[in-house]
């Protein structure tokens, strides 16, 4: 009877250890060959976890996008994982062949995909409107006003699914915050009373000439002609307002029309920024270079010719007009 007992324990043992060993085999297996193996997609893929998605959404998400080979791999994943993995809602950047147990990293920590927007330099508020509108990874309507001249182009980062109306106001803070540092560090005896005037004088130079090296010069003229009560004479500011206007050609009725950005007619600033400017033409605005000169016009090539008196400047306007004939010619 002993005999037969321990025969039997013995057995009994050495099952229980086989077993353990085909358990433990198996787990080891799966961690080798499926949730740390190579995953098979050849290139960076992004996928989208969406509110209320729940396991079996996620790993069809996961195998249409290419990430992991079988639905199963990532039921036997998460089960191991247990309650140490908590999928996040989010788009996600999968970097190319990522392993199952790197996928379940990025999505437990909700290391969302950041988009990226550039929003251009001197754009109307209509024009970034419009592009933040037809940009489908964001979400809601814009309902809040955007007044021209309250956004500050440059580019932005954001997660799927941001509302344009939170994305719009973090704009209009980052000019604001901009604005307000550039105000503070103006130089001293500016013909500007506030920010806003500032802003103003910014948006005219922005569409002025797009080179930053240009841009503190323009700034210098235009503070010279408010002292001395001159009109600005921008003819940026000429078709701003008027139907079809900033992308047609100004013609000499256009310099008569009386509005309240025509700076032929006016004799101060335009009545509101005529743009959205740079970071860099609104610190131009307040940080202009001290100069003498009076006048500016496009030198033909890209950048301006500028002038102390109107004799230079009607010099400069024929060397400029030579230009346009030569170029004209060549063409």
């Amino acid at each position: 009877m002993l005999r037969t007992a321990v025969r039997y324990i013995i057995r009994s043992v050495l099952v229980i250890m086989l077993f353990a060993g085909a358990i433990v085999g198996g787990f080891l297996s799966i961690d080798r060959y499926i949730i740390k193996a190579a995953g098979p997609h050849d290139a960076e893929k992004i996928v989208l976890i969406q509110s209320g998605d729940g396991h079996a959404t996620i790993r069809w998400t996961l195998q249409r996008a290419g990430v992991i080979r079988e639905l199963y791999h990532y039921d036997a994943a998460r089960i191991l994982a247990g309650s140490e993995f908590v999928p996040k809602e989010g788009e996600y950047a999968i970097p190319a062949r990522a392993s199952l147990n790197e996928v379940m990293v990025i999505i437990d920590a909700g290391r969302s995909y950041q988009r990226r927007i550039t929003i251009i330099e001197g754009a109307s508020s209509a024009e970034i409107v419009a592009q933040i509108r037809d940009n489908p990874y964001f979400d809601g309507d814009i309902s809040i006003a955007v007044p021209e001249g309250s956004i500050l182009p440059e580019t932005y980062f954001f997660t799927h699914g941001t509302s344009r109306n939170a994305f719009v106001q973090r704009m209009q803070e980052k000019r604001e915050i901009s604005l307000l540092e550039a105000w503070v560090n103006r130089a001293d005896d500016l013909p500007l009373k506030s920010p806003q005037e500032a802003l103003i004088l910014a948006s005219v130079i922005e569409l002025e000439t797009a080179r930053s090296d240009d841009r503190r010069e323009v700034a210098g003229v235009f503070v010279n002609r408010l002292k001395r009560g001159m009109r600005l004479q921008s003819d940026p500011t000429v078709l701003y307002g008027v139907e079809g206007g900033m992308d047609r050609t100004i013609r000499k009725s256009d310099l008569k029309r009386e509005t309240a950005w025509n700076t032929y007619v006016i004799a101060d600033l335009p009545a509101t920024p005529i743009c959205n400017p740079s970071r860099d033409s609104i610190e131009a605005a307040l940080q202009p270079v001290k100069t003498d000169n009076l006048y500016f016009v496009s030198d033909g090539t890209g950048g301006l010719r500028f002038a102390r008196t109107l004799d230079a400047h009607n010099k400069n306007v024929r060397l400029f007009r030579k230009t346009q004939r030569e170029a004209a010619a060549g063409g």
